[in-house]
C-alpha cells in the first residue's frame, strides 16, 4: 500500500505553505516545525517530508541543525526526506550525516549532471529525484525557472541512471487544494513502467548467453529454410514430404522456444536484482481523503507514495483530525 507522506515546508525557521511555488503567496501554519513533526508523529506518522524553502531558492541550506533536533528528540523514530538546496556532492553528504534517511535532488540532475552522478554513486538508496514539472517541462531552482526537458526524456535518462526514487510534483497544483491531475499521475507512472521495462529487455537481450542463442535460433532457420526449398523444388516431392519438413521446422524451434524462455526467465531475474524497480512519489492539489483514495486506485505497483501538504494544514483530511 502506498504511504501517505505529510510535508513540512520551511521558511525563515517557521512551517510555511506557498500557492504554485509563489513565494509572495505565503501562509505561515506553525513557528515551530519541531511541534508539527510531533503532531504528525502523535497521529502515527513515520516518515515526514521536510523542505528548506529558502535553500530551494538561494541554493543557501538552513536547516540541517533541524534535522539533527528532530533524530533526537524523537529517538530516530521518523524517517525524514529532507530537500531544498541540495546542489552538490558536500551538501548532500552533510544532509545525510545530520540524519536525513532520503534526500531530495533535482536542479543538479539537470544543471551539474556529474556532481548529481556522484551523489547518485554514495547514496543510491538515500537519494530521492525531484522531478517538479510545470505542464509537461521539468522547472529547478524552486520552480522558479523551467529548462528544455521533457517530462519524459527526464524519465528516461533517470531510469538508465539508476535512480530508485522519483518525487513529481504538478506544480500547477500544489498549494491549491483543486485536486490532483489523475491523468498526468497516470500518465507518469505508464511513462515510468515503460522507461523501466525497456531498460530491462535492452540489458537481457544484449547478454551473451541470450545473443548465441538467438545466433543459434538465425542458423537453423537459415539450414531450414534451405532445406524445405530443397525439397520444395525437387520434380519427385509430395504434400507428404512437405509436411514431414515443415512439422521437422516446428519441433526444433519449440525446443528453442523453450529453451530461449527458461534463459529469458532465469536471467531476468539477475537483472531484475542488479537494476530494482524504481518508485515514484507524487505531490500537487491533494485537498481530500477521496483524492488520496483516487491516486491509489491508480496502477500503483510503481507508486511509494502521495505528499500532502496545505490539505493537512486546512483541516481536510480525516486521518490527521481523528
Amino acid at each position: 500500500m502506498p504511504l501517505v507522506i505529510p510535508a513540512i515546508d520551511i521558511f525563515g525557521g517557521k512551517v510555511v505553505r506557498l500557492v504554485r511555488g509563489d513565494f509572495s503567496q505565503q501562509t505561515v501554519y506553525n513557528d515551530n516545525p519541531l511541534d508539527v513533526v510531533r503532531f504528525f508523529v502523535s497521529k502515527g506518522f513515520k516518515r515526514v517530508h521536510i523542505v528548506d524553502l529558502e535553500g530551494a531558492k538561494t541554493g543557501e541550506l538552513g536547516s540541517l541543525n533541524l534535522i539533527k533536533e528532530i533524530k533526537d528528540r524523537f529517538n530516530n523514530n521518523v524517517t525524514i526526506q529532507f530537500g531544498g538546496g541540495i546542489r552538490s556532492y558536500e551538501i548532500a553528504r552533510k544532509a545525510v550525516e545530520a540524519g536525513a534517511d532520503f534526500i531530495v535532488v533535482g536542479t543538479i540532475f539537470v544543471k551539474k549532471p556529474q556532481e548529481f552522478e556522484k551523489i547518485l554513486s554514495e547514496f543510491r538508496e538515500n537519494l530521492i529525484l525531484s522531478l517538479d514539472i510545470n505542464v509537461d517541462k521539468v522547472v529547478i531552482h524552486g520552480w522558479q525557472s523551467d529548462v528544455d526537458l521533457s517530462v519524459e526524456e527526464a524519465f528516461d535518462r533517470a531510469v538508465k541512471m539508476g535512480v530508485r526514487r522519483i518525487l513529481s510534483t504538478d506544480v500547477t497544483r500544489d498549494g491549491t487544494l483543486l485536486g490532483p491531475d489523475l491523468s498526468h499521475i497516470g500518465k507518469l507512472l505508464e511513462i515510468l513502467k515503460s522507461k523501466y521495462t525497456d531498460l530491462l529487455l535492452n540489458k537481457l537481450m544484449n547478454l551473451p548467453e541470450i545473443q548465441s542463442v538467438l545466433d543459434e535460433i538465425k542458423n537453423v532457420i537459415i539450414e531450414d529454410v534451405n532445406e524445405f526449398m530443397s525439397v520444395f523444388k525437387n520434380p519427385f516431392t509430395g504434400n507428404y514430404e512437405l509436411r514431414k519438413t515443415i512439422e521437422k521446422h516446428d519441433e526444433r524451434m519449440n525446443e528453442y522456444k523453450s529453451m530461449v524462455v527458461s534463459k529469458l526467465e532465469e536471467k531476468m531475474l539477475d537483472i531484475a536484482k542488479e537494476f530494482p524497480k524504481p518508485y515514484l512519489i507524487v505531490s500537487g492539489g491533494i485537498s481530500s481523503d477521496s483524492d488520496i483514495e483516487e491516486v491509489f486506485s491508480l496502477d500503483n505497483s510503481l507508486l511509494e507514495g502521495v505528499i500532502v501538504g496545505k490539505a493537512i494544514y486546512e483541516g481536510k483530511l480525516s486521518m490527521f483530525n481523528k
